[in-house]
């Protein structure tokens, strides 16, 4: 067994002293169940090889595989993301060039918003892993547990929200500095840009937890309400479940692996300048086959 322990905020789950490069699926099964219960896990000095990365990725479930095309070989796109040797599995967030001159994802230096993975895709992967490498110093994630907020609201807004659903903005960016001519890009699409998929706002994990689904700045409305009260709610969520109770904020050290439940929670960057010299690898996957909730 995996020791660990939690931080100050009591749901966090923080693990120092284990190698994840020796790790077996006994170890991984458990690293997913605090996942599922706490939406949360940190795991310090691990400093992997892409092998090990790889290996360790396969014990989990339906890792995403990123595909490239031939000729999709120009700065700003995935093509410069992809972690050599990764077999497709992991790619760069990093404003570091590669060899033809190619960023990773999120290359920006501005803060990247709060978001999770593919809010508007029906198949999407509920884990995403980000590993540090390499000048991740200096530089913060904030994490959310919508759980935690979910069980603080009012019983009759439960009530009201409990069989909505999001009308998602599709390929909306998440560098701050973009949203605003971001939005007025989508909003001249109309219905095109707005994702066929309509997720539900309160979502169950697979530890039986209830909460908030809300990428904030994708959602365009909630599906059953009228503007007027989709936009009370909406601006009331913002600012509800990123209140500190429920946030737990990451000063990045090189090794640091995170990895975090995007069915009940959402996370964000804040604003780094050195965005040149730091790369994480991430992917996303689902939790391994097990009961989740004993």
């Amino acid at each position: 067994m995996i020791n660990y322990k939690l931080d100050k905020n009591s749901w966090t789950v923080i693990i120092e002293d284990f190698n994840m490069g020796n790790a077996i699926q006994e170890d991984i099964n458990q690293i997913s169940k605090l996942v599922a219960k706490h939406t949360l896990v940190v795991i310090r000095n691990q400093h992997l090889s892409i092998e090990d990365e790889v290996r360790i990725l396969k014990m989990f479930k339906d890792t995403q595989k990123f595909v490239v095309a031939e000729s999709d070989n120009y700065v700003g796109t995935l093509a410069g993301a992809m972690v050599k040797g990764s077999e497709d599995l992991f790619l760069r967030v990093s404003g570091k060039k590669d060899e033809h001159g190619r960023v990773g994802i999120a290359a920006y230096d501005c803060e990247m918003v709060w978001h999770c993975n593919e809010p508007g895709v029906k198949d999407r992967k509920p884990i995403v892993w980000l590993h540090s490498v390499e000048g991740s110093k200096g530089s913060r994630t904030s994490y959310t547990n919508n759980s935690l907020s979910y069980n603080d609201l009012p019983e009759d807004l439960k009530q009201e929200l409990e069989n909505c659903h999001l009308e998602i903005y599709r390929g909306l960016g998440l560098g701050k500095d973009d949203l605003e001519s971001d939005y007025e890009e989508l909003s001249k699409m109309g219905e095109d840009g707005i994702a066929k998929y309509h997720p539900p706002l309160i979502k169950i994990n697979k530890a039986g937890n209830k909460g908030i689904y809300f990428p904030m700045y994708h959602v365009h409305k909630i599906k059953e309400l009228d503007e007027n009260r989709s936009k009370e709610i909406t601006d009331f969520l913002r600012e509800f479940v990123v209140r500190e109770e429920y946030v737990y904020h990451h000063d990045w050290k090189d090794g640091d692996i995170l990895i975090a439940d995007q069915e009940i929670g959402i996370h964000k960057r804040w604003p780094f300048n050195r965005i040149t010299e730091r790369t994480l690898h991430r992917a996303c996957f689902d939790y391994p086959d097990q009961d989740y909730t004993s």
